[in-house]
């Protein structure tokens, strides 16, 4: 009997720890834009499109950055809130989703300046912060994040936080190397004493976009090219050249669209629909 509970225990040990699969979905699952109000379409393919072009193509596929932010963004009163363009980006940014591993959110910042609040629609691959939770356990755990919680929550844990810490989990969330974030909040401590910029230079990810300032994060001056980095900007590149390739073929007048660029891109020969079938 004894035997029988250690092997059960084993095999329950072995599910757990065993790599999820990707939820298998119809590609018309993937991005369900149709189901939003029609007036509200055109607008979702729009954000999806900006969401793509920039930094955030590196979330939707691949997961290289957990998080990205900033495709859109908008400021509103704290203190006589118009809500309507919150609700209508809210709304749109609800059909941008793909199964569990892929979403779209409204972050809303909680400083007000000048009156203002901030928010800009965030994308999050779930597989990416599920890991980062992992990896940087002794960062998150304290903060009650876990593998299975909720990405937008974390995110809103983090950006509530204050000087170094915050700096510390945006730049995880965004996929910097830790070496990078390391310096970044090494930096911004020295600065706050010194007032004084620490000599830096920058490693640039190229997007569809920019070419540069768009996924690009501070090294110390003259610091030689990791393998990290270049680990990063090679899978990065290859990310990118597949979406061009893509992007010509579906859209532009009378071509497909955005939505059905990665519908397509997402779907393997099962006729299952989901980011982690997307090769490049």
């Amino acid at each position: 009997m004894k035997r029988f509970l250690a092997l059960f225990a084993a095999f329950l040990l072995f599910i757990a720890c065993a790599p999820t699969k990707a939820q298998a979905l119809f590609p018309s699952e993937c991005f369900p834009i149709e189901r939003l109000p029609a007036a509200l379409r055109p607008r979702a393919e729009e954000v999806l499109l900006k969401l793509l072009d920039s930094e955030g193509l590196y979330t939707v596929i691949g997961g290289m950055k957990p998080m990205s932010g900033g495709f859109v963004n908008l400021t509103f009163s704290a203190e006589k809130p118009d809500t309507a363009k919150l609700e209508e980006l809210r709304q749109v940014l609800g059909a941008l989703h793909c199964g569990e591993s892929l979403r779209c959110d409204l972050l809303v910042f909680h400083t007000v300046n000048s009156g203002k609040r901030y928010a800009e629609a965030v994308a999050f691959s779930r597989p990416a912060v599920s890991t980062l939770t992992r990896t940087y356990e002794s960062y998150f755990a304290p903060l009650g994040a876990t593998p299975s919680a909720d990405p937008l929550e974390i995110a809103l844990t983090v950006e509530h936080l204050e000087g170094a810490s915050r700096n510390r989990g945006l730049g995880y969330l965004y996929g910097y190397p830790k070496s990078a974030v390391d310096f970044f909040v090494a930096g911004q401590e020295e600065y706050a004493v010194t007032k004084k910029i620490t000599p830096r230079d920058f490693r640039q990810i190229p997007t569809f976009g920019r070419e540069t300032g768009s996924f690009v994060y501070a090294v110390p001056k003259g610091a030689p090219e990791t393998d990290e980095d270049r680990q990063l900007k090679a899978k990065a590149g290859r990310i990118l050249a597949e979406y061009k390739k893509r992007r010509e073929r579906f859209v532009g007048p009378g071509k497909p669209g955005i939505v059905a660029l990665l519908r397509d891109w997402f779907t393997n020969a099962k006729g299952e629909c989901a980011p982690e079938n997307a090769k490049f």
